[in-house]
This record gives C-alpha cells, sequence and structure tokens, in this order.
C-alpha cells in the first residue's frame, strides 16, 4: 500500500508541476508580447518627436537667418597684411633650399638656366604681385634682366626714328614710344617691340596682344624687306609676363614670366630661342610644390579635437585632386565630408543652366533644418578671373517639399578681390551634434590657409586655422609648343 500511495503521490506532483510550468511559458510570451508593442509605440512616438520637432522650426524664420552673405569675406574678418605676411614669412621659412635642376642635353646654356632658376627662387610670386609699375621695375626679375642687357634691344623713341624715318612725318600724337611699335606695326595691339640686328639681316621681335579676354599674346620673328615686315616665326604666350629680349653667349632669347593660369600667379620663367623654330625651340622652369607643410595659427579647445582628422586628410585635400598645385590636371575636384547626397532633388532653372546636378544637405547652421547645396569649381577662361569655389543654396520645407534659393548666401563672384583669400574648397564634418564648416583658401602664390568655424545661426565662431605651405622644386620641360587659342 505504501509503495503505490507514493507512486500516486510522485505522479500529482508531476503534474502539478507541469501545471506550473506550461502558464509561466505562456505569461513569458505575453510579455515578450507586450515588449514589442511598447517598442513599436515608442518609435512611433520618436518618430512623432521628430515630426514635431521639424515642424517647430519656422521654415520662413530660418530662410531669413540664412539668407545671407555668409561665406563671404566676413567669415575671415580677423584676416589683414599682418596675417598675410606671416603666411609668406612661413612660406619661405618651409620652401627648402637652392636645389637647380639642368638637363644634360639641352640646347639651352647652364649658366642662363641656372641664372633663370635663381631667380624664381629669391622672388617667387609676392615679389611680381605688385600693381604699381614703379615696383614691378625693382623685382628681382628685372633686375637680373637688366644685367643681362635687355634694355638694349628694347628701342627707345629717338631709336624708333632713326630705324624708321617715316615717323619722323607722323607728327604729335605719338604720345610715347609704345605708340611708335603701333605706328610701325599698323597693330593696335603691339605692345612691345625689340631690334635685332644681325650681319645679313634686319630682325625685329613684335609682341602683340590676342585683343580677346583670355589675355592670349603672339609674339613674331619678323624681318624687315623694304620697309615691310616678313614673318620668320612665331609662338602664342598665355599672358604678357614682362617679357624681354636679351642676348646670351652670342645667341638672342625671348624670356617672360608665365602664370599659373588658374590662380594668375608667376610660378616660373620661360625662355625662347630666337629663330626659325623658336617654337619649339624654348624651357620651361617651372617651381612647383611637390608636398605641403601644415602650420596651426590659431586654435581652440574645440579646434584641438579636429587634430586627428586633419592629420588622415592632410595627403588627400593637397592632392592634385583638390589643389591647384601648377600642373594641368590639378584643382578640378570639389571636395566632401558629412554632406549627405541627396537624389530627387531638382531646381527647374539649374535643369536648364547646367548639363550635370549634384546636390548635398546638411545642416551646417546648426538650427534645426539642412541646407541644400550644389556645389563646383569655378573654371577661369580671361585674364582677370581666377579659380575658386561655386555654391548655391536651398531651402526645402518640411511641410509642402517646395525649394526656396539663398540668394543671398550663394558663392558665384566673377573678379577676385587681390588683397582678400580665395575660397577654393568647402565642407562639413560633424562632431558632438554639432556641424563644422571647413572654409579653404588661396592666399597668394601656392600658400593656402584653412579656416575651421562652428556656425549658430547668425553667430561665426571661429575654431581654428592653420597654413599650409609647399616644400618646392624645379620641374624643367623643354621642345613644348604651346598653343592656347
Amino acid at each position: 500500500m505504501l509503495k503505490r500511495y507514493l507512486g500516486i503521490s510522485i505522479l500529482l506532483v508531476l503534474l502539478m508541476a507541469l501545471m506550473i510550468i506550461r502558464p509561466e511559458k505562456k505569461e513569458d510570451k505575453n510579455i515578450e508580447q507586450g515588449e514589442n508593442i511598447r517598442c513599436e509605440k515608442d518609435n512611433v512616438h520618436d518618430e512623432n518627436i521628430e515630426l514635431e520637432k521639424e515642424e517647430k522650426v519656422d521654415f520662413e524664420e530660418s530662410y531669413r537667418i540664412l539668407n545671407r552673405s555668409i561665406f563671404d569675406n566676413s567669415i575671415i574678418s580677423w584676416y589683414n597684411d599682418e596675417t598675410k605676411q606671416e603666411i609668406e614669412a612661413y612660406a619661405e621659412s618651409v620652401k627648402g633650399d637652392m636645389v637647380p635642376v639642368l638637363e644634360e642635353d639641352s640646347i639651352f646654356p647652364q649658366g642662363l638656366v641656372m641664372e633663370m632658376e635663381e631667380v624664381i627662387y629669391r622672388s617667387l610670386d609676392s615679389n611680381m604681385n605688385k600693381i604699381r609699375w614703379e615696383e614691378i621695375e625693382k623685382s628681382i626679375y628685372y633686375e637680373t634682366m637688366r644685367e643681362l642687357g635687355m634694355e638694349k634691344w628694347n628701342p627707345d623713341m629717338e631709336e624708333m626714328k632713326i630705324l624708321f624715318p617715316e615717323l619722323k612725318d607722323v607728327g604729335p600724337e605719338l604720345d610715347s614710344v609704345y605708340d611708335a611699335y603701333q605706328e610701325v606695326c599698323g597693330n593696335e595691339y603691339c605692345y612691345d617691340l625689340f631690334h635685332i640686328p644681325t650681319q645679313d639681316r634686319d630682325q625685329y621681335v613684335l609682341a602683340m596682344d590676342s585683343g580677346g579676354t583670355a589675355g592670349i599674346c603672339d609674339i613674331y620673328l619678323m624681318e624687315l624687306v623694304d620697309g615691310d615686315f616678313v614673318p620668320i616665326s612665331d609662338f602664342e604666350t598665355h599672358n604678357a609676363g614682362y617679357g624681354v629680349v636679351i642676348q646670351y653667349e652670342g645667341e638672342f632669347y625671348y624670356i617672360y614670366l608665365p602664370n599659373n593660369y588658374q590662380l594668375k600667379i608667376y610660378d616660373g620663367i620661360r625662355i625662347f630661342k630666337i629663330g626659325e623654330d623658336m617654337e619649339y625651340e624654348n624651357l620651361l622652369i617651372k617651381y612647383l610644390p611637390y608636398e605641403y607643410v601644415w602650420k596651426n595659427l590659431y586654435n581652440t579647445s574645440e579646434g584641438m579635437k579636429w587634430e586627428e582628422y586633419l592629420e588622415g586628410i592632410r595627403n588627400e585635400i593637397t592632392s592634385d585632386k583638390y589643389l591647384q598645385n601648377g600642373t594641368d590636371e590639378s584643382g578640378w575636384s570639389v571636395y566632401f565630408g558629412d554632406e549627405e547626397k541627396v537624389e530627387n532633388f531638382i531646381v527647374p532653372e539649374n535643369e536648364r543652366k547646367y548639363y550635370s546636378n549634384e546636390y548635398h544637405k546638411i545642416d551646417f547652421a546648426n538650427i534645426g533644418i539642412p541646407v541644400y547645396m550644389r556645389k563646383s569649381n569655378f573654371i577661369p577662361s580671361n585674364y582677370n578671373s581666377t579659380w575658386h569655389l561655386k555654391s548655391s543654396f536651398y531651402l526645402q520645407s518640411p511641410k509642402n517639399g517646395s525649394i526656396k534659393t539663398l540668394e543671398n548666401m550663394e558663392i558665384n563672384h566673377y573678379l577676385p578681390n587681390p588683397l582678400q583669400p580665395e575660397l577654393v574648397q568647402m565642407w562639413f564634418k560633424e562632431m558632438e551634434g554639432k556641424v563644422y564648416t571647413f572654409c579653404l583658401y588661396h592666399v597668394s602664390d601656392y600658400n593656402y590657409m584653412l579656416n575651421v568655424v562652428r556656425l549658430e545661426g547668425n553667430e561665426v565662431n571661429r575654431i581654428r586655422t592653420d597654413i599650409l605651405s609647399p616644400r618646392r622644386h624645379f620641374v624643367l620641360t623643354e621642345g613644348e609648343k604651346t598653343i592656347y587659342s
């Protein structure tokens, strides 16, 4: 009986255990479902909060705050002549030692090449970046050309009347020797003339402006035959470049300062051997960057947090892809940071104006509403304008999707201000819930300046500023025919 009783008792205990366990599993399932429902409700609640937040951002008020010239020179109002001088002094200190580069099989005398490299090394653009002629005449370039006898081949008014007796009958309308040059050339765009006397020929080098806005010049070697100029050879230059004629070791050469057409800076010297093949017999000497050295000019505690990021992008941002470094392939791409590329954002007027349109957005003003932008590079096609960043900006209403253009924020000017740095790249990065604006400027020569700011509506907070100046080397190119027109 006892065994039977114990068996029944054990059976009852097992049944009770099963009854207890099963409801617990059911209860767990209910709890899990309840948690899922609560999560879904929380997500909906969060989305509602986000929508409410966007609705609370007054679209018209945001437009009023943002529709101003945020990226004009007021964002670097602290920049002045002392800043520029500090940057140029730093550039001189890091450019490197004078290391001549010579081509062994060159047709140009090594002594002349080394002398021209010395001129470039000693002067750079800062020495030629003058406005008044009195300052330019005192440059190292002109000082050297005078030592090489340039004035001997550039006839003054008295010499012109001896060479061209017909000028004596022209009268008082010849105000200067340059008027006499135009008179004998029969071309109002003739801006210089050089006389090269030889035993069997009476030759002249005539420099003429093309007359167009591109600034292209034509240099002709002519022979005077029975009072008429007969062409022997010619070549083009992208700019006038203070061209002169010199004689070196018995040969005549035309020398001028080519400029970087994108930046409008002098970065080298070009030598043409005057003769029947001078379009090919030329040597281009350029003094170009091969790496950039950074120096912090201004910093804050916020700015120090960007040290690692900047270290990581140094080689990329200073590469030919994003900076104008003096090569034909440099400076053609726009740099991006945390800006989000957007699809199906259409501005009708841009569709009619441009072949391609790509837009990005980010809340760079930190006011709770994203700004849409279209960034591109301006590539100059005339002798006044320079390479710079172009950008248009837009707001899109969170309610109805309508688009408003921020006309006053637009970055798009025709002529640069030579007294101010030129904005060439701009991108945005997020950190700790804030968006920071990175503005890269061309200052002078191949010197750049990176300025980081944090915008808060109308407020501009300067975070850090860095100088980017290059170590440089000579790059020689011989025998290249130039065609610009």
